[in-house]
């Protein structure tokens, strides 16, 4: 019986996490110096922005972490597309939210013609029943032709 538990367990493990309702590609442009993440959203999910009304109430925001590199720096805060922004009766507060796809972006400063971009975007999607807080890792070279 314990087996069968152990089975149980592990199929409900799986399907949990093997569900990832936002597909990431990131890019890098290099005449604007912009790092932009874009995120496809399937049917039925939100994805919450970066900026949320109440960040210390309802889902959690898109984090966007960069491993600290000496060869670029970050300048500014990530930004964002225009979010949905309504009041959620299943959190009881007002949250800002994505359908369907949206990009983030990150201006940085090259301090070399070649490095490496890393680091991980953490985010939080919600379908009617369910949530997940999922990650996604990055990691890009970088080469500046001048």
């Amino acid at each position: 019986m314990k087996s069968f538990y152990s089975i149980i367990y592990i199929f409900i493990y799986q399907v949990s996490f093997s569900q990832a309702p936002v597909n990431w590609t990131i890019n890098y442009s290099p005449k604007k110096n912009i790092v932009i993440f874009n995120a496809t959203i399937d049917s039925n999910w939100h994805l919450y922005a970066v900026n949320v009304p109440f960040p210390n109430e309802g889902p959690l925001p898109t984090i966007i972490e960069f491993e600290k590199q000496k060869n670029y720096l970050l300048k500014g805060k990530v930004l964002q597309q225009r979010p949905i922004t309504k009041y959620d009766k299943g959190f009881g507060t007002k949250v800002a939210y994505y359908k369907k796809k949206t990009s983030f972006y990150q201006k940085i400063k090259p301090l070399k013609s070649s490095f490496e971009i890393s680091g991980v975007v953490k985010y939080m999607a919600c379908d009617h029943s369910q949530c997940l807080a999922l990650e996604k890792e990055f990691n890009m070279a970088i080469n500046h032709q001048d």
